[in-house]
C-alpha cells in the first residue's frame, strides 16, 4: 500500500516589479536615464497594464554586471602618505 504524503504548503516566488521612478531612485539617476537604458536594451523591462516596470531580480543582475572601477583584485592597497595637516584629523 502506498502512503500519501502529508499536506504541505506550496510556496510561490514572485519577483517584485519596480517602477521606473523607483529604479531611478535606487540607481541614483533620473527616470529618463532609466528609460534610455531600457530602450538601449541594457536594462530589461516589462509592460504591465500600460506601465513600464523592471523586475527586482533583473535590476540586481544589471547592477551585478556593471563594470567595477578602482583597485583591481590581487593588487596591494596603496599606503597612505602623511600630509602636513594630518594632525587635524582624528585617527
Amino acid at each position: 500500500m502506498i502512503e500519501t504524503p502529508p499536506d504541505t504548503v506550496a510556496g510561490l516566488w514572485v519577483p517584485t516589479l519596480l517602477s521606473v521612478r523607483t529604479v531611478a531612485g535606487i540607481l541614483d539617476v533620473s527616470p529618463d536615464t532609466v528609460r534610455r537604458r531600457i530602450a538601449e536594451g541594457s536594462l530589461p523591462a516589462l509592460r504591465d497594464a500600460g506601465r513600464v516596470v523592471v523586475r527586482a531580480d533583473e535590476l540586481n543582475s544589471y547592477i551585478t554586471g556593471l563594470e567595477r572601477i578602482g583597485q583591481r583584485p590581487g593588487r596591494a592597497p596603496r599606503t597612505r602618505t602623511r600630509h602636513r595637516f594630518d594632525f587635524l584629523h582624528d585617527g
